[in-house]
């Protein structure tokens, strides 16, 4: 079984063990070209893990046990002459209290004390016993910045370097800015604020030769442009095409993993099945406008295989904790630019596939953020992703469409105050799968159509619009996985494909493929009579075309021709597979 320690952000604790790890470190070479390092990725892309990758192979301290640690992985053959030889300085801002600015202050401070003692705890064979004790006195009455301008004049008085390690180091503003408290963040990193004066400490310390290295990573750069004015020394290296794959998994990475999983998984579908459903769920972000290879989000994966290696597929694709962090994304996007705007440009990627955007690098807080800051921050938070054409983005994978799903679902409760109808909902998926019937779904269907959305203006909407808000309500499923623009032979694509669940194969009997049409005000009866026979002719050709190229994994198939008029009458028919 593969020893996966899902969630760790120790690399001591992973090499320890013998938990797998990913080999990535032919990157630190790369990497000391450049002192002064600055690298955005999304959540949970790995990042906390590469801070303590660095850590150890930088750590003085860790000498003796480099062999330990890096047994086999590619540095430990070619190390470089850096290896070692720097005092690491290392601070997470996550979770500060952003109640106030003095909360915020006095936690900040907090964070830089406590880092600070254990350098001095940990290096007490270069600064002595006692050295410890002094600055627990000496530092009650110091600033931030002050207790860094007293590490950095110690460590002038010894032959050693600094190697500063800033994890996080955009949590707080991101918090702020999701609140709509964007003042407060410029008046922490005003002239006068506290975190300013902390990174020009820092970037004096710099200037001086002490702390001669440099790695801060985020989420975000929206407090990049506030930092530059005090700390305008680093390299952003986050959309560096050499870079690209530094952090994330690629797909021969993957496969690795997939043969490391025991044969008895691969019970329904063989492992280069399983491989294509990865890719379609979790891969596809690219960094970098020049790079060619795309990445897999690692920390999905590794949720994915630490549960397929025990127990098969889990029945949720997409871990609730990075879920979670998603929808606390949300809340930043929304502080940022507000709720009508992100609403707009959900529907702008879900109608046309891509987004035009001209890449901001750096953000400020003078003015709430216009089209083009907002879809930069969508590519900075993992929800779009270079596309193969210049200045187009897209959103990166299925998991991630589906995120955007929800959150246009939450829009319609949030403004519409739609109560979504779960008993009616559970009925319709559960008669599709266990019975191949949808009668149900109909009654969804008029319910959602012509209660649920009776305050909705449908005048201006297309067929792909008025389809994506019916897709919305099934993010409350499990049984099936929705797809939407299922592409076949030909560029062809079926509207929606309701696919079992691989989890819920046992329950799941059926598959359906819906093809969706939607009968415009101004389309005349000779229109609205075409739009309907196209749909049940494609309904007919996708099925037979689907069920020819496609495995159904022991499902059956059905299709259904579903229109839906401007004036929420809804037509529900049956088109193939219903006689089998």
């Amino acid at each position: 079984m593969l020893k996966i320690a899902y969630g760790e952000a120790s690399f001591d604790n992973l090499r320890n063990r013998g938990d797998l790890y990913i080999d990535k470190t032919h990157f630190i070479s790369l990497m000391e070209n450049h002192t002064k390092f600055f690298f955005i990725r999304p959540r949970r892309f790995g990042k906390s893990l590469w801070l303590s990758v660095l850590h150890a192979y930088y750590d003085t301290n860790k000498k003796d046990i480099f062999d330990k640690l890096f047994d086999g992985l590619y540095i430990q053959k070619s190390p470089t002459n850096y290896k070692n030889s720097y005092l690491i300085l290392r601070f997470d801002f996550s979770g500060l209290n952003t109640e106030d600015e003095n909360s915020l202050k006095s936690d900040f401070t907090f964070r830089i004390k406590k880092e600070i003692k254990r350098f001095y705890r940990e290096y007490k064979s270069i600064f002595g016993d006692a050295f410890y004790k002094d600055f627990e006195n000496e530092s009650v009455s110091l600033s931030a910045a002050q207790m860094v301008n007293s590490l950095k004049e110690e460590v002038q008085n010894t032959k050693y370097k600094v190697y500063v390690l800033i994890d996080e180091y955009d949590h707080y503003a991101n918090k702020l800015a999701s609140e709509g408290r964007e003042s407060f963040v410029k008046n922490i990193v005003s002239q006068t604020g506290f975190v300013r004066e902390f990174y020009e400490q820092m970037k004096i310390a710099s200037g001086e030769g002490v702390f001669e290295r440099f790695f801060i990573t985020g989420v975000s750069p929206i407090m990049l442009d506030e930092l530059a004015s005090g700390f305008n020394i680093l390299s952003d290296m986050t959309v560096d095409p050499g870079f690209n794959e530094m952090i994330g998994f690629t797909i021969n990475d993957v496969q690795w993993l997939l043969d490391k999983v025991s044969e008895e998984r691969y019970i329904h579908k063989t492992k280069e099945e399983v491989l294509k459903d990865l890719i379609y769920y979790y891969n596809g972000y690219c960094f970098s406008n020049e790079a060619k290879t795309r990445l897999f989000n690692s920390d999905m994966v590794l949720y994915f295989m630490e549960k397929f290696s025990r127990i098969g597929y889990p029945s949720d694709l997409l871990d609730e904790n990075v879920k979670t962090d998603y929808v606390k994304l949300r809340g930043l996007i929304v502080g940022a630019s507000g709720k009508a705007k992100l609403q707009s440009i959900i529907e702008e990627v879900n109608l046309n596939d891509t987004l035009i955007v001209s890449l901001t690098k750096r953000f400020n807080f003078t003015q709430r953020f216009g089209d083009n800051e907002l879809k930069s921050l969508l590519f900075y938070l993992g929800l779009l992703t270079f596309s193969d054409k210049s200045e187009r983005f897209q959103i990166p994978n299925q998991v991630i469409r589906t995120l955007y799903w929800e959150y246009l679902r939450k829009f319609l409760e949030e403004s519409l105050t739609i109560e979504f109808d779960m008993r009616l909902l559970s009925k319709a998926l559960y008669e599709m799968a266990e019975v191949g019937k949808a009668d149900s779904l109909k009654e969804l269907a008029v319910d959602f159509f012509q209660e649920k959305l009776s305050g909705y203006d449908f005048s201006g909407l297309t067929e792909k619009h008025v389809k994506f808000l019916f897709v919305s309500y099934f993010t409350l499923s499990k049984l099936y996985n929705i797809i939407s623009e299922r592409e076949l032979p030909g560029k062809k694509r079926i509207d929606l494909l309701f696919e079992a669940h691989p989890a819920f194969y046992e329950y799941v009997l059926y598959n359906f493929i819906v093809e969706f049409k939607y009968i415009r005000k101004k389309d005349t009866e000779e229109e609205a009579n075409q739009k309907r026979k196209d749909a049940i002719s494609q309904a007919r050709e996708y099925y037979e075309v689907y069920k020819r190229d496609f495995k159904q994994f022991g499902r059956k198939l059905r299709s259904l021709a579903l229109i839906v008029a401007h004036s929420r009458e809804v037509e529900l028919i049956e088109v193939c597979g219903f006689g089998s």
